[in-house]
């Protein structure tokens, strides 16, 4: 595995031990000595800890035992939220089937069948697509479940979490920003097609499965949170495609959103890190792998190469840097003409409306805004409204069997008195 990039030895080395593992080659051992805690530390953030535990099994002896005890429990820890997710989601679906609310399993905890060994799996969240009117009723049975409610900080999703880890995330839209690929998942999740011995739950085709995958791929590079295991995740994706899958229609999609570059190049990279005697033009992808391993770093020329249409985005996006984001509020909170053209084309032929044009860009930021406290408050008082509903219902029930009682108890007391006259009648003859 060559490569001009300024990664230093140990990344490289983390790269080599993950694609034996996966490809179930032999472990080559380090050339020269690596310091484990840094390798910990980067499989850990990029999330292949348990794949890399499994490669160090071999090499153990270069590594202390305190640092081999944090490996494992990291491995164990994987192993045991795995079986947690599999059950989470296995009640969480048999909750949206006795609602009977539709719902698209857009992520699930089945990823380890892309795998050869399930343990080399890496479940970060299991993500549904419901209708807005559904939230509240969802919010309800969450909350019976012990799950807690938490602020999604991309504003994307209803988030809810429970020990040991479990992260479900509800959406009512597809969160992809980008306008074709919205376009193409729009609609009701009711037409996408049923999951096997279920009436109301959804799943993706591969086609869709396909695109849904690449767009968060483009979204996590958009929003600088890219990881290698997202990378493998796809990579693997494609590799369990038989020859049904229809490469048209995703590729006519992703053309149409301007991903082609984006998807060719993370292709392009995946063979590097994961595939043996491959030998392409590998510029662009070490650019790419440049920008996954070393965090915080920016490429303006990446980002025009591999996400031409994504550029607005990238340019002003919330990046978690106070540093960053300090430089350019002032920017963001005033963009420049060019920047302004592309929503506002009337500024080429009116340049002096750029201020009216500011205005309105704020009115629409505002609107967003209180659209999605409108929409959690609407959320809190249906599932308040809910609650009020379900108490009177149980005091009805309550009161009409209490009444029943009385009156079968009534009816006794009657029984009793009937019998009593019977006897003394017969006592008298």
């Amino acid at each position: 595995m060559e490569g001009g990039t300024a990664i230093n030895y140990e990344i490289r080395y983390m790269l080599i031990l993950l694609a034996a593992v996966v490809n179930q080659n032999p472990v080559q051992k380090a050339r020269r000595a690596v310091r484990w805690e840094n390798i910990l530390k980067l499989s850990d953030f990029h999330n292949i800890t348990n794949i890399i535990y499994l490669g160090s099994l071999g090499i153990e002896k270069d590594i202390s035992e305190d640092c081999r005890l944090q490996f494992y429990q990291s491995y164990k820890r994987e192993l045991l939220l795995r079986e947690s997710y599999h059950k989470a989601e296995e009640v969480i679906r048999w909750q949206l089937e006795r609602y009977r609310i539709d719902a698209l399993v857009l992520t699930s905890a089945g990823t380890a069948e892309m795998y050869d060994k399930p343990e080399m799996a890496h479940t970060e969240q299991i993500e549904f697509l419901v209708e807005s009117k559904h939230l509240p009723q969802i919010h309800r049975f969450m909350r019976d479940m012990n799950y807690e409610q938490q602020e999604d900080r991309l504003g994307k999703g209803t988030v809810y979490i429970r020990v040991p880890g479990i992260r479900v995330v509800f959406y009512n839209t597809v969160p992809v920003e980008n306008r074709v690929v919205k376009r193409y998942f729009s609609g009701s999740v009711r037409k996408y097609q049923h999951m096997d011995d279920y009436r109301y739950i959804h799943t993706l085709s591969r086609e869709e499965e396909y695109l849904y995958r690449a767009g968060r791929l483009v979204e996590s590079y958009v929003t600088g949170v890219l990881k290698i295991r997202e990378i493998l995740d796809f990579w693997q994706f494609q590799r369990i495609l038989n020859e049904t899958f229809r490469q048209k229609i995703p590729a006519e999609v992703a053309a149409k959103a301007g991903w082609e570059e984006f998807i060719h190049q993370t292709g392009v990279l995946a063979a590097l890190w994961f595939e043996d005697g491959v030998r392409q033009e590998y510029g662009l992808a070490l650019e790419l792998e440049e920008y996954i391993v070393v965090r915080g770093q920016e490429n303006k020329r990446l980002d025009e190469a591999l996400l031409p249409q994504e550029r607005a985005r990238l340019d002003f996006y919330w990046r978690d840097r106070e540093g960053e984001w300090e430089a350019k509020k002032r920017e963001w909170l005033f963009p420049p003409r060019e920047y302004m053209f592309r929503f506002f084309p009337i500024l080429g032929k009116y340049p002096f409306l750029l201020v009216f044009c500011w205005l309105i860009r704020y009115l629409r930021i505002v609107k967003t805004v209180c659209l999605n406290k409108c929409r959690r408050a609407w959320v809190s008082v249906r599932v308040r409204l809910l609650d009020a509903e379900e108490r009177f219902m149980n005091f009805l029930r309550r009161k009409e069997k209490e009444d029943t009682e009385d009156n079968i108890h009534i009816i006794n007391n009657e029984e009793t008195e009937g019998e009593k006259d019977v006897k003394e009648v017969e006592n008298q003859k």
